[in-house]
C-alpha cells in the first residue's frame, strides 16, 4: 500500500484526483524540509552517520533511539515492555533486535499486531458482528490521530497494519453472513 491510509476506508473512498493532492503536499513538504535541513555532496542520499550530542559521531538509528529514551525518562515511563518472548528493554535494545520486533513474523509485525487490535476490537464491542461499522470508525479514528501526531503520513508498516486489520474485521463479519446468524 503505498498511498496515504484513509480513515474513512469504511465509510467512502477517495478519489484518484484527492489522494494525487494527498501525496504531492506530502512530498512538496518533504522537499521542503529536507532541502532546509541538509546538504547533499554528489549522488549520495542516504546518511550514515550524523553529529549526536556533544559533536559525537552516531548512527541515525542510534540518535532517534537516544532520544526516544530520554523523552519516556522525562515522562517518568518505563522503557520495558513485554512480548511473548520476555521483557524487552528499550535503553539495551540494539537495532537488530528493533527489526526482529517489526520483522514479518515478529511480535510487531503486520500480522501479529493486526491480529491482536482486531481481538480486541472484537472483544470491546461484545463477539457482535452487528457493530462491524462501529469497530472500524473506532479503529479509522486511531489511524487517523496516530497519522496526525505522525504529520499527516504514517509509515508503511502501519499503512499495511489498517489494510490488515480491516481484511480481518470483514472477515470476521462474513462467517456469520455465511452461518445466516
Amino acid at each position: 500500500m503505498t498511498g496515504q491510509i484513509d480513515p474513512t476506508h469504511s465509510a467512502r473512498a477517495i478519489s484518484g484526483q484527492q489522494q494525487e493532492e494527498m501525496v504531492q503536499h506530502q512530498q512538496r513538504e518533504r522537499t521542503r524540509s529536507t532541502a532546509e535541513d541538509r546538504v547533499s555532496l554528489g549522488q549520495q542520499e542516504k546518511v550514515g552517520e550524523t553529529y549526536g550530542p556533544g559533536l559525537k559521531v552516531a548512527s541515525p538509528y542510534e540518535l532517534l533511539r537516544n532520544l526516544v529514551v530520554k523523552t519516556l525518562q522525562d515522562q517518568g515511563l518505563t522503557l520495558q515492555f513485554s512480548t511473548d518472548a520476555g521483557a524487552v528493554n528499550f535503553n539495551t535494545m540494539t537495532q537488530d533486535e528493533a527489526q526482529a520486533l517489526v520483522a514479518e513474523d515478529g511480535y510487531f509485525g503486520v500480522d501479529r499486531t493486526s491480529q491482536r487490535i482486531v481481538d480486541f476490537a472484537i472483544g470491546s464491542f461484545g463477539n457482535d458482528p452487528e457493530k462491524l461499522q462501529q469497530m472500524k470508525d473506532a479503529i479509522d479514528q486511531g489511524f487517523l490521530q496516530a497519522q496526525d501526531a505522525f504529520g499527516g503520513a504514517l509509515p508503511e508498516i502501519s499503512q499495511q497494519t489498517y489494510a490488515a486489520i480491516m481484511e480481518k474485521l470483514d472477515a470476521f463479519a462474513a462467517q456469520f453472513e455465511a452461518s445466516g446468524e
